[in-house]
């Protein structure tokens, strides 16, 4: 037997090498998914994405692949009622989604998050029925909470620690429109309807008719929701939770549209209904009780905000699954943005600034500008004048208005402390923040203007309260009181003496003497080691801040070269009037270049200079997003040294480089030396990461907006560096093309949103061009992917370029080599980095071109040669002469046969036929998941810069795809 497994183990460890040499006998030449074996090299052997790449291959070329790893998992739950994915078996083999949570007392961060929560319900109910509409808010019970007999002992959880809190709160504090189903749903139950399958997700018919009834009852409707029961059968609950502990991908579910989104011939409210996949079973039977709907799918837009104000509507339901009540975005800034036009029943009153008072490391002074805040950061709150409380008839909320330049994050905390902190960072369209005020006699509000050091201002702080429609009465306006006569009439008037003068002051009659123990004592908040300001032109501001104590006088600061002490900027002083032992300013225009230092002293004791050892620079930031290519730019690869003026950032803190990361150090690398200043990169990619909801595999998309989304992390990422880059990478689009549903459109528009509803709303532009520059690289070759699929994304990418402006290419990486499934190699990310510098340097007219040819036109030659024109961007001529790859031709869906691919002159590439050229054909290159890249074309240029793809169609045609 010992020789057996010896035997099997060896033919394990050579497979690699047998399989290949087999393969490259017998390569499939389809130029589609299956572009044989990966190749083995001496230097992949210990890395785990090859041997991924082996699976892969295994996977799609071994029709047994699949089967056998389902059948795995079909044993292992039958007969062991086990499972090694996130799906939980209970009693008789019922299947729950995930592991239940023990149903212990809620922790006090659950109670404080889900009072958070129930705050901002109130006020979207508040400001949604202020303007004149009808709110209802229903939440789904999950599959434990109703069939909770079936779990194994020792797993209870029912319900969610989130949502038990969250119903506890609104008994001390209840809703209007809170709408509970799950005594509906456990009746139904109990009536012998099936609310829930054994391996189902999602509820049933029978479970979303019993929900309706209970909505529909809420609006008081006259239609039951019988009534529209479908006339076919119910169709059975879904498999999803058992396809997925079978290794299955869950069914597509269709999107929340059509039919239930249209108008209706009956006489009913027009409602906006806003919710998960429960709607999908809920929609048929509350549609006929509507004139018109509009359905917005919570997992496309996850974030409740100014979308459910759109048109005319008369009602507003908010529907969300119990688990991801917790993760339920409510953009109370938009929400209000929206509704404040159409809000009655609503009293604002101002908060008079110069009640505000300092609590910790800040300082204020009220100016016409608002209340201006010197902060030395995280630590500095102050408080507004505390206001009354919301009350079960009058709900109040605190508006906070910042100017548009307002960088950083925003906390407010209320007192007493019972929802939770409040985290919000300003975008370019909102300058608002909406404060839910508990239910309490009397609420105090701390804030902190930004978690850096700075100057920053508090324009206005409003108090909200919303009477409904019974204000109160405005109060009356005494009548003016007419004074006729002589007011000093009977009055005896006294002649005073005039006091008596002043002696003038001498001031040089008494010496002013300084003990030492009053003498000024400073203590400098150093910049953070490595710290790169963003340039606005060729200069920073940057914000100086510390401790004072003794004797109060200006503070000056200056900039010194780190290395040689030479003064960059001279003594200037920052903070005339230092207060509550704390001195903030700003010193202005600090010439771009690094490494500095910074160093402060007081106007009175100038010759004590204090000194900050950390070195910082001003220069240039640049972000980089997208999937896991995007991530490698970072980590694959040791072949670059750092540049003395690169710097990483990543997870809110600046680090220095080591010699890991071909694109990111090719990148870094030539912009520094080109420019001669610090250059940031900002490591904000996550692996696996989709841009729709569609392609949300685990990992997050990057239009969801809602906090902890992988999104919101990037951007507080950015806030940290001081809320502006100068351009932003993106690499992305393999886990769009994998879920193989995401069409070119549907791509094309979603960037668009992220570019211009998010990126540019939340991100400051700190370069010099009109709108902040977004520059793209294209999907990379996949070996094991769609070529349909491929090609959509990558041409929503390309479509983009047109569509967005000042969103370029920054680069191509089709023509580069992969390693594994879909990373690239070492060499080729340095290429890539390379590639996407001089897009930069393209952008700041220090190069002539970023792009490589393109084919400008396709035509006829002879009987059996096509003659293809491309034109030079920065190049005269180009390679290979002979044996190109990459060029397919199609006539009548049909591939013709290629007998060379060949050079004609610098500027002409002929592809000859072994057949005679039809009269209409199409011509593609680099087209697909994996096309041939063994000879491609580039350019004579420095960076040998690629041809890039091509297809020329003809009408009618499918071109092969």
């Amino acid at each position: 037997m010992k020789k057996l497994f010896s035997i099997c183990f060896v033919i394990l460890l050579t497979a690699p090498v047998g399989l290949w040499l087999v393969d490259r006998l017998h390569a499939n030449g389809d130029n589609t998914v299956r572009q044989g074996f990966p190749r083995p090299e001496s230097a992949m052997w210990a890395d785990r994405d090859y041997y991924q790449a082996v699976e892969g291959w295994f996977r799609e070329s071994i029709p047994a692949g699949k089967s056998l790893k389902i059948f795995h998992n079909w044993l292992n739950y039958h007969l062991f009622s086990a499972t090694e994915t996130a799906v939980h078996i209970g009693i008789h083999g019922w299947l729950y989604p995930g592991r239940p949570i023990p149903a212990a007392s809620p922790p006090g961060d659950a109670r404080q998050a889900a009072n958070g929560q129930l705050l901002k319900l109130h006020a979207v109910e508040k400001m949604i029925t202020a303007t004149g509409r009808r709110f209802l808010f229903t939440v789904v019970p999950g599959k434990a909470a109703i069939y909770p007999e079936y779990l194994a002992a020792g797993d209870p959880g029912i319900p969610d620690p989130f949502y038990r809190a969250l119903l506890d709160a609104h008994g001390r504090h209840p809703m209007t429109g809170l709408v509970r189903l799950g005594p509906a749903l456990k009746k139904a139950k109990l009536s012998g309807i099936e609310v829930y399958g054994r391996h189902s997700l999602l509820w049933t018919c029978g479970g979303a008719a019993a929900a309706a009834e209970q909505l529909l009852a809420a609006l008081d409707s006259a239609k039951p929701a019988s009534a529209a029961r479908p006339t076919t059968p119910c169709p059975p609950a879904d498999d999803d939770l058992y396809r997925l502990l079978l290794g299955q991908q869950p069914r597509e579910k269709a999107p929340l549209a059509g039919p239930a989104a249209g108008p209706h011939a009956v006489t009913g409210p027009v409602a906006v209904v806003y919710g998960d996949h429960c709607l999908n079973r809920l929609l048929p039977f509350i549609t006929h009780a509507f004139n018109a709907m509009t359905i917005i799918d919570a997992t496309r837009e996850p974030t409740f905000g100014q979308n459910v104000m759109a048109g005319n509507s008369d009602l507003v339901v908010l529907e969300s699954g119990e688990t991801g009540l917790d993760r339920l975005h409510l953009d109370l800034e938009a929400l209000y943005a929206a509704a404040s036009p159409r809000m009655r029943g609503v009293v604002a009153r101002d908060l008079a600034m110069d009640q505000a008072s300092p609590v910790t490391q800040c300082a204020l002074d009220v100016t016409p500008g608002g209340l201006q805040i010197r902060s030395s950061g995280e630590a500095a709150f102050f408080r507004l004048p505390s206001v009354d409380g919301s009350t079960p008839g009058v709900f109040r909320m605190v508006k906070l208005t910042f100017p548009p330049t307002h960088q950083g994050t925003i906390t407010v905390r209320t007192l007493p402390d019972r929802a939770g902190w409040t985290h919000r960072a300003l975008n370019r369209e909102t300058r608002h923040l909406i404060v839910p005020l508990p239910f309490d006699d009397s609420v105090e509000l701390q804030i902190n203007p930004s978690r850096h050091p700075g100057v920053f201002t508090l324009e206005k702080a409003e108090l909200l309260s919303f009477y409904g429609k019974h204000p109160p009465p405005a109060p009356a306006v005494p009548e003016e009181t007419v004074i006729s006569g002589d007011i000093y009439s009977g009055m005896e008037i006294v002649t005073e003496a005039p006091p008596a003068a002043v002696p003038a002051f001498d001031a040089e009659a008494r010496t002013v003497s300084h003990p030492t123990e009053e003498m000024p004592d400073l203590a400098l908040t150093d910049i953070e080691a490595g710290r790169i300001f963003q340039r606005r032109g060729k200069e920073a501001d940057i914000v100086v801040s510390g401790t004072y104590a003794g004797v109060t006088g200006p503070v000056q600061a200056r900039v010194v070269d780190a290395g040689s002490d030479r003064v960059v900027v001279p003594w200037t002083v920052v903070d005339g009037s230092p207060e509550n032992g704390l001195f903030t300013g700003i010193l202005h225009q600090v010439p771009q270049g690094g490494w500095y230092r910074l160093q402060v002293r007081s106007g009175i004791t100038p010759w004590v200079v204090k000194k900050g050892r950390n070195p910082w620079g001003v220069g240039m930031l640049v972000a980089c997003i997208g999937q896991s290519n995007m991530r490698e730019w970072f980590h694959t690869g040791r072949d670059h040294r750092p540049s003395p003026l690169v710097m990483l950032h990543r997870n809110g803190r600046w680090v220095t480089p080591e010699n890991a990361g071909n694109g990111a150090l090719a990148a870094g690398n030539r912009l520094a030396s080109a420019l001669r200043i610090p250059v940031g990169l900002l490591d904000y990619s996550v692996n696996g990461t989709g841009l729709t909801a569609k392609a949300e595999w685990g990992s997050g998309f990057w239009l969801d907006t809602g906090p902890g989304s992988i999104y919101r992390q990037f951007v507080d990422g950015v806030n940290t560096t001081g809320g502006a880059v100068e351009y932003v990478v993106w690499m992305q689009g393999e886990a769009d093309a994998a879920r193989g549903t995401v069409s070119r459109e549907e791509y094309r528009t979603a960037l668009e949103r992220l570019v211009d509803d998010q990126v540019r709303a939340d991100i400051e532009n700190g370069s010099s061009r009109p709108q902040l520059p977004f520059l793209m690289i294209p999907l990379v070759r996949r070996p094991t992917g769609r070529d349909v699929t491929c090609q959509w994304i990558r041409d929503a990418q390309m479509d983009a370029l047109e569509t967005i402006e000042e969103c370029h290419l920054a680069a191509l990486s089709i023509d580069l080599e992969n390693r594994g499934r879909q990373h690239l190699a070492p060499a080729s990310y340095a290429v890539l980095g390379a590639r996407t510098a001089r897009t930069i340097l393209y952008l700041l007219d220090k190069a002539a071109f970023h792009r490589g040819p393109a084919v400008a036109d396709v035509t006829r030659a002879s009987d059996r040669t096509i003659r293809v024109a491309i034109r030079h961007r920065g190049g005269t001529d180009f390679t290979p002469w002979s044996d190109i790859t990459g060029f397919d031709v199609y006539a009548g869906g049909r591939r013709l046969p290629i007998a060379a691919v060949s050079r004609g002159d610098g500027r002409t590439i002929h592809i000859r036929l072994e057949d005679e050229v039809p009269q209409n054909f199409s011509v593609r290159y680099l087209y697909g998941a994996h096309p041939d890249t063994s000879n491609p074309v580039r350019d004579n240029t420095d960076l040998r810069m690629p041809l890039e793809p091509f297809l020329r169609p003809v009408p009618g045609e499918r071109n092969g795809s």
